[in-house]
């Protein structure tokens, strides 16, 4: 095992990587975890064409993204690649134009904010209910691309105040599915460039991220039209004035922010309380321990802010399933400076991948990490040793509100249906932008018969 002259910490060979491009074009989580547990927790390689330090050690993580935060910016994928495809907006600007941003939209994912957007969630929740339990009388059900529309009806209503439409969830869907496909491939793969452009691979995913554009630019312009006023984000958007300079944000940046926080907020609740559900269906036994739960906290009263987080059991489900599933299962940074951690040295420039799936599998710090094991989330542990919406100044804004809308629809569907995999067929994962089930997760589901 060499050592990485630049970084002081163990490298993988080139040539290892150029024979695991396949495998990790299929899903880099498998190839990273490889390396983990051959290399350590924390290790460099090649990644595309630049030296990445990949970091699965707690400490470390720590100090990346909290103690010297101001010393690592997004990297060159978010700054470069992904712009290309998302616009310049909260999740990859830096500096002050992102505390702007984020003290702004911070204002829509209050605690009180919180409490008054629950009824129109809600709301949600009984209209996809009823397509749910139509859906059950078909047969076995892709549970995953149920919860991808849920949370895309959810999002979609807390941003814009109504519904998007079947046709338009669907379509959304399907875009954020394949341009994420797409931008793996362009990171993985940057020498393929002008491959891409000359098949016109470019070309047509930009026609595909401006038909989806377009549903948002829709919603901002009919709001704009109507002159009603609404009591959702994009109202508060709209409506808000930077507090520096007094101006409103242009159209362009709120179709920019809207949409990122649309896919964001879809995508993490998504593949959230997907793996949730498939846990509990691999792992029966939990359930009726979140039924008891449930009956005893909720009873017949209606469900707020306050008694949606008594769920305690519940919450470590989900706590458990986010360290085995976590949704973003990597971030990354970039030195802006020269640093040094310990022994090792990070020179300016250096990528840095905090490795999410990786530091929820430390063997260190998680005992038998496969194992699923939710009173593990009874004892203290490292806090960046479980960071599923991220950690430091960074950390995900709208993690409050996946959370919620998470418990509601896992709390719902647990109470009131039986599922089970069909075949109890094992899921594998692939690891895109997110830890996404390899293809459909197939449950059958039908409505529970209430006990005496």
């Amino acid at each position: 095992m060499g050592k990485s002259r630049i970084t002081n910490t163990p490298n993988v060979p080139t040539w290892r990587i150029v024979k695991d491009t396949a495998a990790m074009l299929r899903s880099p989580v498998h190839v990273f975890e490889q390396y983990r547990k051959e290399f350590g927790p924390i290790y460099t390689l090649r990644f595309g064409v630049r030296r990445t330090m990949v970091v699965s050690d707690p400490d470390m993580l720590r100090y990346v993204l909290k103690e010297n935060n101001d010393n690592y910016t997004k990297s060159h994928i978010q700054v470069k690649r992904f712009v290309e495809f998302q616009g310049i907006g909260l999740t990859n600007s830096h500096g002050d134009y992102w505390l702007r941003q984020r003290k702004l939209l911070s204002m829509g994912f209050t605690r009180s904010r919180l409490s008054e957007i629950l009824p129109i969630q809600l709301g949600v929740l009984e209209k996809f209910m009823a397509d749910f339990h139509e859906e059950t009388t078909h047969g076995p059900m892709d549970i995953h691309r149920q919860m991808v529309l849920f949370t895309l009806m959810s999002v979609g209503k807390s941003l814009f105040g109504e519904p998007m439409t079947k046709t338009e969830l669907n379509q959304f869907a399907d875009a954020i599915a394949t341009i994420q496909a797409y931008l793996v491939k362009k990171v993985v793969q940057p020498y393929l460039f002008p491959y891409f452009f000359l098949t016109g691979q470019n070309r047509k995913h930009h026609k595909i991220r401006e038909e989806g554009d377009q549903i948002i630019i829709d919603y901002i312009e009919s709001r704009r039209k109507s002159g009603e006023k609404g009591a959702d984000i994009l109202q508060l958007i709209l409506d808000t004035p930077y507090k520096d300079t007094g101006e409103l944000m242009s159209d362009e940046t709120v179709k920019v922010e809207i949409l990122q926080l649309l896919v964001a907020g879809n995508e993490t609740s998504t593949t959230a309380a997907t793996w949730t559900l498939y846990q509990l269906a691999r792992h029966p036994e939990h359930l009726e321990k979140i039924r008891e739960e449930i009956e005893s906290v909720c009873g017949d009263k209606p469900i707020d802010y306050g008694v949606l987080h008594s769920l305690n059991y519940l919450i470590r489900v989900l706590d458990e399933s986010m360290r085995t599933y976590p949704p973003f299962w990597m971030i990354d940074r970039e030195a802006i400076d020269d640093d040094r951690f310990g022994d090792i040295n990070i020179p300016s420039g250096t990528t840095v991948i905090p490795y999410i799936y990786g530091a929820h599998h430390n063997e260190a710090y998680w005992p038998n990490p496969d194992e699923f094991n939710p009173d593990r989330f009874l004892d203290k542990h490292h806090p960046f040793s479980f960071i599923p919406f991220g950690g430091g100044p960074r950390v995900c804004i709208g993690q409050n509100m996946a959370l919620m809308q998470i418990l509601l629809v896992i709390s719902t569907i647990v109470r009131d249906y039986d599922f089970e995999l069909v075949d109890n067929k094992e899921v594998g994962i692939k690891s895109m932008m997110l830890l996404k089930p390899d293809g459909p997760m197939m449950m059958k589901v039908s409505k529970r018969v209430p006990r005496n």
